[in-house]
């Protein structure tokens, strides 16, 4: 490990961040060098990439009662960061998902063993408990408190804070994430997953805005 300080004094204020983008960075940095066609010259970093990704995976649920704590279950996914972090999120663990599910179909001298089956499952149980009815995905935990609540945000340069919504890029990744399984699983929880990507593609098309943006 690196030691690190969360916080900083500047000559303009103290800074403080209280977790990095690791898992992030490197789940797109190994879906990009996948597509160069390089990787008869990257076989040293697929591998330590990969082994960082399968390490950074969150293997246990918060402890204690946590659902009386209200908190989601969080076994089977990747955070923003590393697995200290311990909070899930679904864009971040479609991601990882998509390369652990990438990687393991390439030769083991290259990338380094594949992640077990049932790890697998357990990030497709995150992303399919974060789906709200109207399809959308939302980022850390399930949608469903009122919008009147946003009322109440105590920020004068963040919207949308208070309560937990749906997401676009959380919505993409999922769906990008849920249909390469299928192809690689297809007996794993099969109608469940068609629905939840059906539900996805409607959701996304139907909040697409008039110009043909999102």
């Amino acid at each position: 490990r690196i030691p690190r300080t969360n916080i900083m004094g500047a000559e303009d204020g103290m800074k403080m961040q209280s977790f990095g983008s690791q898992e992030w960075d490197t789940g797109f940095a190994i879906q990009a060098l996948l597509a160069s066609g390089l990787t008869d010259e990257i076989q040293s970093t697929l591998m330590k990439g990969h082994n960082f990704i399968k390490k950074s995976q969150v293997t246990e649920n918060p402890s204690g009662d946590f659902k009386n704590m209200h908190r989601h279950i969080s076994k089977g996914s990747w955070t923003f960061s590393d697995q200290d972090h311990g909070w899930q999120v679904s864009d971040c663990t479609a991601e990882g998902l998509k390369c652990c599910l990438l990687l393991s179909r390439m030769p083991t001298d290259i990338v380094g063993s594949k992640m077990e089956d049932s790890r697998l499952f357990d990030a497709v149980n995150i992303l399919l408990s974060l789906q709200s009815k109207n399809g959308g995905i939302s980022a850390w935990e399930p949608a469903g408190s009122s919008e009147w609540l946003e009322l109440l945000n105590p920020t004068e340069f963040f919207a949308d804070i208070v309560i937990e919504h749906e997401y676009v890029e959380c919505t993409s990744s999922a769906i990008q994430a849920m249909v390469l399984f299928k192809k690689l699983y297809p007996g794993h929880r099969k109608k469940e997953i068609e629905i939840a990507i059906s539900n996805s593609v409607q959701y996304l098309q139907g909040i697409q805005m008039s110009d043909g943006s999102w």
